[in-house]
């Protein structure tokens, strides 16, 4: 069964399982092929790969849903082989059937096993029909995808019921529904998400179970017949049923219950005839040590670089080693063995603080530990976009440890020296999560963000910001030292003078910043030798009162100043002794031209940015302040995919005025109060955060 030769790769997909792929066929010795939209034209992955190529717009159903593009793209450049990743087309048979067709290996399973077991419809009624020993959830897995019949099964379910989508995964097209006045409704936005997501509008409908742990096995498969399973992660820490924290082995599991899973698992597997890389997901209930079926991924997953630390096997080199031919029997994969504790955290550009809403824009600086058993798995650098089209995945960080309480300490560490500045992101939750005493002990399940995250709000960010106020306070002291230094190496004249000087004496300089709208000052006094030369590895002392609370006088010494500058981003380090405290302070710029000037710090304590906006000095802070509390403005950067009422028409409170879409998210808007809607935007109209969508009179 010895396979022609894989010499080139093109990857179907993009971000970080791109890059992913591409250090792999590096280490193998094949060549690869990137494809990119619009907006992933300076991307990493366009920059690693040996070869890239445009393949359309930046919405994914114009570019990366576009199977005829990768095969055309494919055949242009030779490639003999296609990876999908995940998400996108990873899961479409009819992409791997074209593929296999146009004489292109396809790195994945057969098409007929992706239609059989990938969509979650028929491979329930598979296992039904030819293995009824495996546990399947209730619900409903039929044909009929018509809203009536939706609607009528879900009733006779009962409440609550899992709206899914069929052909998807990672959250998308998925819905709990807890009462009957919400199905319908909720039956048409899973509909339409998944559709535009997958290509598809197949729902399936099962009982929620509303407290359980979400448990897979990663299998891998060959042409011989040979079916492995590679362990289990536990993937019960979501939010909007998408994973945010996987770990290995689960703390939910005990040897028993490993080997029945496992071994029902492989079952499926060897079933299927299963080739590739592959997950059976199940949902378990810890009290009474029942699983049951949830699906099958027919692809590498999101989170398989923990299966990787505990294992040491590299998922996608076999992947690519079975799509030759590879006997998988002659692999360590016979007699694999766990070894130690992995978890993985997901850090995503959003606003835990907002409902988890993401947020885009650009990295100002990012920058990674670099030490043993820590590992990223990103597609972004300093300078990177987060756009408003795909997911706002920043990267995957993994840590490996021998015991579980070891690898949590090793994750905090790793969390509160990652450095990520430019954008809000959920860094301060993960490590929130960490401390966590439920989530430390192990005992959680699939509703611990739902449950805890109140509780995060209220006492764990307090705790960990001891006196925030007193310590935002003394912070402002860095941007300020920040920008005073960048002042001094651009003075061009005048250069003999002192910094600062003044002809009233008496009278030092102020600097001001805003702190969350919170303007806090401080008055310097700079000590330096009389003929005012500026000599860069000096250390420059400064006397500093901070304008707010307690006005003593601190004594600052700035030791050193490392500095990045590319056409649009300025950041580096800076070190600093506060009052005989030396600490590292690694810092960015906001934009160039931005007026008045941003600075991004990040907090090694609390493990996120905070961000300071420079006082200007001829506008008041009434002045600058705009409304940002209208409930008719778009809450991010998104596109308007259908108005729910005409222009000049009467609505009332609660009306549906219109949907929108911000990075695979639907959302609808909502009337708050009764009267005249004038609609300001047009169906596919894409508008940036803070953008007035409709007026009501």
């Amino acid at each position: 069964m010895q396979s022609k030769p894989i010499r080139k790769l093109l990857i179907a997909n993009r971000g970080e399982i791109a890059c992913r792929v591409i250090n792999t066929c590096k280490q193998l010795g094949i060549l690869t092929v990137a494809v990119f939209s619009d907006s992933d034209r300076d991307a990493l992955f366009v920059k690693l790969a040996d070869e890239a190529i445009h393949i359309g717009p930046s919405p994914s159903i114009d570019s990366y849903l576009r199977a005829d593009k990768f095969i055309e793209a494919a055949k242009r450049v030779g490639a003999d082989a296609i990876h999908p990743g995940y998400g996108f087309l990873s899961e479409n048979a009819e992409f791997a059937k074209l593929t296999s067709n146009s004489g292109i290996c396809f790195i994945g399973p057969l098409p007929e096993t992706i239609l059989a077991i990938g969509d979650k419809i028929r491979a329930k009624n598979l296992l039904a029909e030819h293995l009824p020993s495996v546990p399947l959830i209730p619900g409903y897995n039929g044909l009929d995808q018509s809203i009536e019949v939706l609607t009528r099964e879900a009733l006779e379910i009962g409440f609550p019921v899992l709206l899914k989508a069929s052909a998807g995964g990672g959250g998308k097209g998925m819905r709990v529904v807890r009462e009957k006045s919400k199905l319908r409704e909720e039956i048409e936005h899973a509909k339409s998400e998944s559709l535009r997501a997958f290509g598809s509008d197949e729902l399936l409908i099962e009982k929620y179970f509303d407290s359980i742990r979400h448990v897979e096995i990663q299998l891998i498969g060959d042409n011989y017949g040979n079916v492995y399973h590679c362990f289990e992660r536990d993937c019960s820490i979501q939010r909007r049923h998408q994973k945010v924290i996987e770990e290995t082995p689960s703390p939910c599991l005990d040897s028993d219950l490993r080997k029945k899973m496992t071994m029902t698992a492989v079952q499926i597997g060897k079933f299927l005839k299963y080739k590739g890389a592959g997950t059976i997901e199940f949902i378990v209930d810890e009290r009474d040590k029942k699983f049951y079926f949830l699906e099958m991924n027919t692809r590498l997953q999101v989170e398989h670089p923990i299966t990787e630390l505990v294992t040491g096997l590299d998922l996608v080199e076999l992947q690519i080693l079975v799509a030759q031919g590879y006997n998988l029997s002659q692999s360590k994969l016979p007699t694999l063995k766990l070894n130690g504790h992995a978890i993985e955290c997901r850090l995503y550009s959003e606003d835990p603080n907002n409902n988890f809403l993401p947020s885009i824009g650009k990295i100002r600086y990012w920058k990674q530990i670099m030490l043993p058993n820590i590992r990223y798995d990103t597609g972004i650098e300093t300078g990177s976009e987060i756009s408003i089209y795909y997911d706002p995945l920043i990267s995957k960080i993994s840590v490996w440890s021998p015991t579980r309480s070891q690898s949590i300490q090793k994750m905090l560490f790793t969390l509160q020296n990652t450095i990520v500045l430019g954008l809000i992101t959920n860094q301060s939750f993960l490590l929130s999560i960490m401390k966590n005493p439920s989530f430390m002990s192990g005992a959680y399940t699939t509703l611990f963000i739902e449950r805890e995250f109140s509780f995060f709000q209220q006492k764990e960010l307090s705790l960990q910001k001891k006196d925030p106020l007193q310590k935002e306070n003394e912070l402002i002291i860095i941007p300020f030292l920040w920008l005073w230094y960048q002042r001094e190496r651009q003075r061009t004249t005048l250069r003999h003078i002192p910094s600062g000087w003044r002809y009233l004496r008496n009278k030092n300089p102020i600097d001001g910043y805003y702190i969350n709208e919170r303007l806090v000052e401080l008055e310097y006094e700079y000590h330096r030798n009389i003929d005012g030369s500026f000599i860069d590895n000096m250390d420059h002392k400064f006397s500093v009162w901070i304008k707010s609370g307690e006005e003593k006088k601190k004594v600052v010494i700035l030791h050193g100043v490392i500095t990045n500058e590319s056409d649009e981003n300025v950041y580096g380090s800076l070190r600093c002794s506060i009052e005989g405290i030396q600490r590292l302070y690694e810092i960015a710029n906001g934009p160039k031209d931005a007026y008045p000037q941003e600075v991004y710090v990040h907090n090694q304590e609390w493990g996120e940015q905070i961000k300071f906006i420079r006082k200007e000095k001829l506008k008041t802070a009434a002045e600058t302040t705009e409304d940002d509390v209208s409930p008719y403005i778009a809450p991010m950067p998104c596109r308007i995919l259908k108005l729910l009422v005409k222009s000049n028409t009467n609505v009332k409170k609660n009306d549906a005025l219109l949907t929108m879409e911000a990075m695979k998210m639907e959302v609808r808007l909502y009337s708050r109060h009764n009267g005249i809607v004038k609609i300001l935007v047009e169906e596919g109209d894409v508008v940036n955060a803070g953008t007035i969508l409709v007026k009501i009179d």
